[in-house]
């Protein structure tokens, strides 16, 4: 995921720095973890960083979807699909 320790900084940080640290994260299009109380509490990333993360969400949204439907279809080709009286039958 890594090749280092991933960037951090307090939230006086970037209350103090918020300019130079975000143009580091622009510049690197590594994210920021801010951290509060030495505990990560937000990350800030790039938008370009940001819709790459959303884009890849979406594609293996997609290939789940596509997969259940191909489940699906083979099932019902192997006559393996079950009628269900109720809603509790599926648990």
């Amino acid at each position: 995921m890594y090749k280092h320790m991933p960037k951090t900084a307090s939230s006086a940080d970037i209350q103090q720095n918020y300019r130079a640290l975000f143009n580091e994260v622009m510049d690197t299009q590594e994210p920021l973890f801010v951290l509060n109380n030495n505990k990560p509490e937000v990350v800030v990333l790039s938008l370009k960083a940001y819709e790459e993360l959303a884009e890849s969400k979406e594609e293996y949204e997609m290939s789940l979807a596509l997969k259940a439907i191909e489940d699906y279809e083979l099932a019902k080709k192997n006559n393996k699909l079950k009628k269900l009286k109720s809603l509790s039958d599926l648990m």
